[in-house]
């Protein structure tokens, strides 16, 4: 790792060195100032009930459960080997869904359990960093997502693995086989800045205005989504690699990638999925070591602030509202999809990566802290003992399988969304039901598979209709949403068209036509229809000429609405994520079978160890140690570094361990000495609604000023505005 001073011997300007005794303060620091984060500001400070868990054991018990191969149970153990050599193990995303493994999922996990102090290089007698190295595409120089996989895909998914790897780097330095990937990694990505645009003359930007980059061909790849983001990613990871190999073209690289989400405009957020806060702390920290002037309000506003279109992903940012009596201010997620749905891998990525900011950035301390309070308390939302059983889709198997509620929901809903499936078949002309009935329709993709399956009369006899009886919800807004197909029997020119009516005799309004095997369809229904539903299917051919008949195949039909139950624990696998409608605020979904898989994401509980590994309480409640340095990757020389915010009315005296040796006690924030000489136990006063910076600096350290960084002991203690 490049020590401090090479960092400091890069800045343009070195201004003249103040040197002061240990014992006293630096008198020159300006007057601290805050800078707000306005969807924090409007957060409680004491958020409503409180019921903070211990991270840390959630992310032991976690990834006790995930690693271990002896566990019995439907869907366990979670873990299993690829093969007889051993080499590599599966891991679904889903408890009960595909076996995988992805690199989010598996490369968080080795970084979770290291975050809390598990060796993951021998956790239950395992190699789970070097199993980790499997994911490296050897020919495209990069760690992709799945084994033997490509990128081209999407920008987060295809620079987010590598994102983890450099953690995992990080937390396991020194091996040179690891060096060499991450070596390849940076350059792959500069040189995929340069394929997007980046020059150094004529100055030129990268674009990163594309769904992501091939980088076998480097050629963008377009899919119908923006996904600037990735400059933030890229961001990161090179200057990440500048600081580990100090090759100037990542540095080079850096600098070109924040240039690029700085010169968006800020109705454009390119915030899409969980890179863009590694923009925001790039350039805090890019500021503080380098001198540099990145404009960080604006990156953190972007992560925080969920915009409307055009923005890469609408409604997307920091949820600050109350759910049905609980407070659900600083998950992460959608405020606008039903209201707000919030999701536990962005939710712990995000406190991990802006946490460190406060450091490089300390007018940031009061509203991370904040934020973090509000984040850390709320997050227990995603987990199964904090809801009933009628709060959340997969309860049965949680509470005989998960006794320690350490596998989290992927996501929460503030309001569930309800499915009225049909109670009857009402009637059937001219056709025939040759498989399954009305029940058949009531959930998708089950296993084995359940359709109603429905066949034409012959020609001769007129057009088929089949008609289904529902009972209207009492909601405003309904949706008919229904998965079938055609399949065709040699009834040429046909398709069967669905229409609804509120009288089983009709009049009938169109709704949509099933020509194959289309993905689901969707119509509004009328506010104005009460108590029944009739929806019909017919042939839509009537002429005569055809001999043999088609079949209709009815998968789930439902109709969506939104429920009075809330917040609801659930995911996008048993509750299937259909369509997202009325500028991203309505979601239409249909429902699977609590027996065919769970919503119990494992590639988002394995971020866990972040608020594990960053997270303590102390001895006054609601006041959080948050240890500044534990997700700071390759950071420069620092002594302990904590941030406390204290969000109560009054003051407050914080007991911190300050360990055998004497230490003074200095506050980042507003550049004072709060005790001198302290051992063991030391007690701090923190003022109501405000928060510390606490460093433990080496006791009577000299301390001084070089360009907008206050040292002690040649260690950067304070970058100053």
């Amino acid at each position: 790792m490049k020590p401090l001073s090479f960092i400091l011997q890069t800045l343009p300007v070195l201004v003249g060195l103040v040197t002061m005794s240990g014992a006293g303060r630096l008198h020159a620091i300006e007057a601290a100032s805050q800078s707000t984060i306005s969807r924090v500001e409007r957060m409680p400070n004491l958020p409503q009930p409180y019921a903070m868990r211990n991270w840390r054991q959630v992310t032991r018990d976690y990834i006790d459960v995930l690693l271990d191969f002896d566990r019995r149970g439907e869907y366990l153990p979670l873990v299993r080997w690829r093969d007889e050599s051993r080499t590599m193990v599966s891991l679904p995303a889903y408890v009960g869904g595909e076996s995988g493994p992805e690199a989010i999922n598996y490369l968080a996990a080795v970084v979770s359990g290291s975050l809390v102090g598990l060796d993951m290089r021998s956790y239950r007698g395992q190699d789970w960093v070097k199993m980790g190295e499997n994911f490296f595409n050897a020919e495209e120089g990069v760690y992709v997502n799945r084994l033997g996989g490509n990128t081209g895909e999407s920008f987060w998914y295809d620079i987010f693995p590598n994102v983890l790897f450099y953690q995992i780097n990080a937390l396991y330095p020194d091996d040179p086989a690891r060096d060499r990937q991450a070596f390849s990694v940076a350059l792959k990505w500069h040189d995929a800045c340069e394929a997007l645009g980046g020059k150094i003359d004529p100055p030129l930007l990268p674009n990163f205005d594309h769904t992501g980059l091939n980088l076998k061909t480097m050629k963008p790849v377009e899919r119908g989504r923006v996904e600037s983001e990735g400059a933030a990613g890229v961001a990161w990871l090179e200057y990440m690699a500048w600081v580990r190999f100090e090759d100037p073209r990542f540095l080079t690289a850096a600098d070109w990638a924040i240039r690029s989400l700085e010169a968006k405009p800020d109705e454009e957020s390119p915030l899409y999925e969980v890179l863009l806060p590694y923009g925001a702390l790039v350039a805090a920290r890019m500021n503080g070591e380098l001198g540099r002037d990145y404009d960080v309000a604006k990156l953190v506003n972007a992560c925080f602030e969920p915009r409307g279109r055009p923005q890469a992903r609408p409604g997307w940012g920091v949820i600050s509202d109350r759910w049905n009596g609980l407070d659900a201010h600083g998950l992460v997620g959608s405020a606008t999809d039903g209201g707000g749905y919030a999701f536990a891998m962005n939710t712990f990525q995000w406190a991990g990566t802006l946490a460190p900011l406060a450091r490089y950035d300390t007018r940031y301390a009061h509203d991370i802290g904040k934020w973090v309070l509000n984040l850390a308390n709320a997050a227990r939302l995603f987990y199964p003992n904090a809801h009933d059983a009628e709060h959340q889709s997969s309860y049965a198997w949680a509470q005989t399988h998960d006794s320690k509620s350490s596998i989290a929901y992927e996501g929460i809903r503030k309001w569930k969304r309800g499915m009225r499936s049909a109670h009857g078949d009402y009637r059937t002309t001219r056709g025939r039901i040759v498989q399954g009935n009305f029940t058949s329709t009531h959930f998708l993709r089950e296993a084995p598979p359940s359709l109603q399956v429905i066949e034409e009369t012959a020609s001769g006899a007129g057009p088929f209709e089949h008609i289904w009886e529902f009972d209207l919800p009492k909601a405003q807004e309904r949706w008919l949403v229904v998965a079938a197909q055609r399949i065709e029997g040699g009834h040429a020119e046909n398709d069967f068209r669905f229409s609804f009516s509120a009288d089983p005799d009709g009049p009938y309004a169109p709704a949509f036509s099933v020509t194959g095997a289309e993905s689901a369809q969707l119509v509004e229904l009328p506010a104005a229809y009460r108590n029944k539903l009739y929806v019909k299917a017919e042939s839509a051919d009537r002429s005569n000429g055809w001999t043999r008949p088609d079949r209709l195949s009815v998968d789930a039909m439902a109709i969506s609405y939104r429920s009075s139950i809330g917040p609801f624990a659930q995911g996008d696998a048993v509750v299937t994520f259909i369509d997202l409608l009325k500028e991203a605020t309505v979601p239409i979904v249909l429902y699977r079978p609590a027996s065919a898989a769970t919503d119990l994401g494992l590639y988002g509980s394995s971020h866990v160890g972040i608020l594990g590994g960053i997270i303590r309480e102390t001895n006054v409640e609601k006041i959080l140690q948050l240890d500044l340095l534990k997700t700071d990757y390759f950071h420069a020389e620092a002594y302990p570094t904590f941030l406390y915010y204290n969000p109560h009315t009054s003051a407050k005296i914080v007991e911190i361990d300050v360990g055998p040796d004497a230490r003074d006690i200095y506050d980042a924030v507003s550049g004072e000495f709060l005790q001198k000489n302290a051992r063991d136990l030391a007690r701090v006063t923190i003022p109501a609604d405000t928060a510390r910076i606490v460093v433990l600096a080496p006791a009577g350290g000299k301390m001084r000023r070089e360009a907008r960084r206050i040292l002690i002991d040649d260690v950067v203690v304070r970058y100053t505005d």
